[in-house]
């Protein structure tokens, strides 16, 4: 079944929300603790840990109420258009913490936005990626469909990454100027909340199934599912290296490279708008070679470039940065569109297996991992800066100690690295093809495993 491109780029556009409002957290917000809120990096880095740790364990949860839901507007919708209002506002609020606030009274501030900023990210964004799963059954379309995800993606990453630092330097650079920042993107998060549930109205869903499993034995069924599992494992590493980059990219662009804000924002440009550009390249190698061996070209590419950056000083022309960005941009495409279309094609050998329509649970499972490996980053970041020697007290672009330098170097490269290259090790026990995929086979009478070819049965 084709998705007709409206409903496709409307759901895309949810991408786009969700990839603003994590990178505007992930990256800016850290920053913006240390340097303005005056935080411990420590300190800072595990609160942002606590809020996705407590995000990963409400994962499954929201995800088998999704499952479960019976209204007009279908399983998945209802609980998007409750969370977007609550999206956008935490994301702004997080940027205005009071300036007159004692420090129990920032951690306290701090504290309950971050759990409100959880919990609506959660019911956003479960539901959301449990979707893609009822939209269609045919293989390649799902490649075709995750392409508008990756190109909005990559227009998220811009607005989350590439666009705060650019608003910030343009209203003053102060701490008000982060307060106005974190009301327009949160401004830009509610609205395109609010047009993906109104656009993907008639996308195609499905029924809840009678007699849902609990909890408990949708985690026993997992076991069932070696594809998915195998990429759950893929996430944890791959997810991990990007929270640590993420986490210190402003650190190493101001202290290391002494890039301004507009630097940061011009190399995300480029790398943006590579991704976008590789994007249908991207897709047509997925039409014409096996995703896994795709994806793993792209993470290997993706490793290559990114120890590159140990290259890089404030020498460096601009022109070599942006070679790193295009290099970069085109394989990040490769990454996401295969990553997750062979996610959705797991979901589909899940129903194959099981007989059960449990794509809500399957998005919280693969959300629950990803978001315990996001909360590594900060974390981790935190401690090395704290551990090596990082001054809060100095300017941002300030000189900072040989300890603390090496520790961005760390986190910024070696960390990556060190993930990509381990979860390509690891993909090489995915063995899921397009034979094993029968589509539209199953019917509510059928056991599980019945409509699957004999030689295909595991």
């Amino acid at each position: 079944m084709r998705v007709p491109a409206r409903i496709a780029a409307f759901w895309g556009l949810g991408a786009f929300a969700t990839t603003t409002m994590l990178n505007g957290v992930s990256i800016v917000l850290l920053y913006f603790l240390v340097t303005f809120v005056k935080l411990e990096p420590v300190v800072a880095g595990g609160l942002l840990f606590a809020s996705k740790v407590f995000d990963g364990l409400i994962d499954p949860p929201i995800g088998l109420l999704s499952d479960r839901t019976e209204s007009r507007l279908g399983r998945r919708r209802p609980w998007m258009l409750g969370a977007s209002f609550f999206c956008g506002l935490s994301f702004a609020l997080l940027f205005n913490v009071p300036a007159t606030a004692t420090q129990s009274g920032v951690y306290l501030f701090l504290g309950a936005w971050l759990f409100v900023y959880t919990v609506a990210y959660a019911v956003f964004t479960i539901p959301y990626m449990a979707m893609p799963g009822e939209m269609t059954d045919d293989y390649h379309e799902r490649s075709r469909l995750m392409s508008w995800r990756t190109v909005f993606m990559t227009f998220g990453n811009l607005m989350g990454a590439a666009v705060p630092p650019v608003m910030v330097g343009a209203l003053g650079g102060d701490r008000p100027a982060y307060g106005q920042m974190g009301i327009l993107v949160g401004v830009v998060i509610f609205v395109a909340m609010v047009l993906t549930v109104i656009g993907t109205a008639g996308a195609r869903q499905r029924p809840r199934d009678p007699a849902p499993l609990s909890l408990l034995d949708n985690f026993r069924q997992l076991r069932r599912n070696t594809p998915l599992l195998v990429l759950m494992g893929t996430k944890i590493l791959l997810y991990a290296g990007l929270a640590a980059f993420t986490a210190v990219l402003l650190f190493f662009f101001s202290s290391i490279l002494k890039k301004s804000s507009a630097a940061v924002g011009a190399y995300f440009g480029v790398f943006s708008l590579a991704t976008v550009l590789f994007t249908p390249v991207q897709l047509w190698v997925g039409r014409h070679f096996e995703k896994r061996r795709a994806y793993l070209v792209c993470m290997g590419a993706y490793a290559l470039g990114m120890l590159s950056w140990l290259l890089a000083t404030p020498a460096e022309p601009d022109l070599v940065l942006y070679a790193r960005g295009l290099w970069l941009g085109a394989f990040n495409a490769g990454l996401f569109l295969f990553g997750y279309s062979m996610l959705v094609d797991t979901y589909a050998w899940d129903h194959q297996v099981t007989g059960l329509r449990r794509e809500g649970f399957l998005a919280a499972a693969i959300s629950f991992v990803e978001k315990f490996s996001l909360a590594i980053g900060p974390l981790a970041i935190g401690a090395l800066l704290s551990g090596m020697g990082f001054d809060k007290s100095l300017a941002p672009d300030a000189d900072q100690s040989a300890g603390a330098r090496q520790a961005m170097v760390i986190g910024f490269v070696w960390i990556p690295v060190a993930t990509q290259l381990l979860a390509m090790v690891l993909l090489y026990g995915y063995r899921l093809e397009p034979g094993d995929l029968v589509t539209g086979s199953w019917r509510p009478t059928d056991g599980p495993g019945e409509g699957i070819p004999p030689d295909r049965r595991r």
